[in-house]
């Protein structure tokens, strides 16, 4: 009489360090995304890293705006990887 193996795969048991998923929400801010700031509804130009900065520029706006200040919904980030749509 065979038993099949019934031991676990190494991918059931796989350790996840602390605070880490296999998905996450965090804002994205890209050109074009629609944010609000002190109250109205503006839409990014351009983001730019200054000196591990981030900075978030607005449509008719010449000056930075910091990211903290903007409300957007967060998008969702998997760490897993997907196959690509065909």
């Amino acid at each position: 009489m065979e038993l099949a193996s019934s031991s676990p795969s190494p991918q059931d048991h796989a350790i996840v360090p602390w605070g880490w998923s296999e998905r996450f929400r965090m804002p994205l801010y890209r050109p074009g995304t629609r944010v609000r700031h002190a109250g109205a509804w503006e839409t990014v130009s351009h983001v730019a890293l200054r000196r591990h900065d981030l900075t978030v520029y607005l449509v008719g706006r010449t000056e930075p705006v910091d990211p903290l200040s903007l409300e957007l919904d967060p998008t969702l980030f998997t760490t897993r990887r997907v196959p690509q749509p065909t």
